[in-house]
Parts: C-alpha cells; structure tokens; sequence
C-alpha cells in the first residue's frame, strides 16, 4: 500500500472517530413569528415536541410570584401564584444566529394560577425568544415572548435583554431561573445560548 493511501485510510479513521458537538433546540417548522395569532397552532405543535429538563439538579426554579398590594402604604408585594420554570434540553447549546431570526422555545413555565404581569396562565406556558441584535460583542437585544397553551389567551410580548460570559465553563447545563426586582412581576431567565443569557423584561 502506497504512503499516500495509508496517510488517507488514517484521516478517514480520525474523522471517524471525532465526536460531534451536541445540537441545540431545534427550529421550529412552518413558524415565521411567533406572535402571530394565525400560526399558534404551528407554535403550540413545536413546542410541545421538546423536551425539557425535569430531573437535572438545579436546572429548574420554582419562586412565588408577587403582585403590589395598592392597599397599603408604602406599597409593598404579595404573593399570587406560584411559578415554575423548566428549560429546554438543548437550550444552552444553541448559537446566537439561532435566536437571530425566528428564535427558540427555551423554557416551560406552569403557573399556579393565571398571573396577568406576564400574561400567563393558570397551566402551562413557554418562553420563546426571538429577533436578537447584538449591540456589542457581549450584549444585546431581542424579543421574549409568553406564550400560553391555551390557545384562547393571547400571547405577551416583552423585550428581552441578552448578555453573555465567554470567560465561563465551555460546557454547561440547561438552566432556567426566576428573577425577582421588588415591586416588579417576576421575569423568567434561561441560559439560551453556549455563552449567554436571556431575561424578558
């Protein structure tokens, strides 16, 4: 056998050996905005086809949500319902194109009972974002959308703020959490991307 064959048969054998990196969350199929009330039946078929994380130690949160109590002065916050967050599997895998355009679900929320700050209802919910713009090379913005699985409630549409941590682990967990400002709903967070972060305002 010639050197060349024998330098061949190796790069086929290392190539077949190499691993390959783990997809992130995968796009959706004949959904163009997830805002538009006339593809909601597409969006809700989607997103019920992922699967997220349930059992990953930390991976989810559970917070109560609050609402301000106008009776009182000061005003202060009190509890509505209790919510629940769950990520997407692949979610921290996915790049920032993936989020550029028409987005990712990338989280599951269940409320305890409907929560009007953030349009959810008293069931299932999923945190969509979309429409990303970079404004630096660490930060930037995008659409979050609540989108409940009742399909008679209406979907929410908030901005969304997106910051990164390239300096962090190279591999990471899926990872959803509540982020509480008193006097203010609480808004959902995920790890949407390998190096970033995304919270709905």
């Amino acid at each position: 056998m010639s050197t060349k064959a024998k330098i061949a048969i190796v790069a086929l054998a290392v190539a077949g050996c190499s691993p390959v990196a783990p997809a992130g969350t995968p796009p959706p199929v004949g959904v163009t905005n997830a805002a538009d009330p006339a593809q909601r039946g597409a969006v809700l078929a989607y997103a019920r086809s992922l699967s997220f994380d349930t059992i990953t130690h930390g991976a989810s949160d559970k917070q109560p949500l609050t609402d301000v109590d106008l009776s009182r002065d000061p005003r202060r916050d009190t509890v509505v319902a209790v919510g629940e967050i769950w990520p997407e599997r692949n979610t921290h895998r996915n790049s920032e194109d993936d989020l550029k355009g028409v987005g990712r679900v990338v989280a599951r929320i269940r409320s305890s009972v409907p929560y009007a700050r953030l349009g959810l209802g008293g069931d299932v919910s999923f945190y969509w974002v979309d429409s990303l713009v970079m404004v630096t090379d660490d930060s930037g913005y995008g659409r979050a959308l609540l989108i409940p699985a009742d399909s008679t409630r209406p979907v929410t549409v908030r901005r969304m703020i997106f910051t990164t941590d390239r300096d962090g682990a190279p591999e990471r967990q899926a990872l959803a959490r509540w982020v509480y400002t008193p006097l203010e709903s609480a808004r959902p967070w995920d790890r949407c991307t390998k190096t970033g972060c995304c919270e709905a305002q």
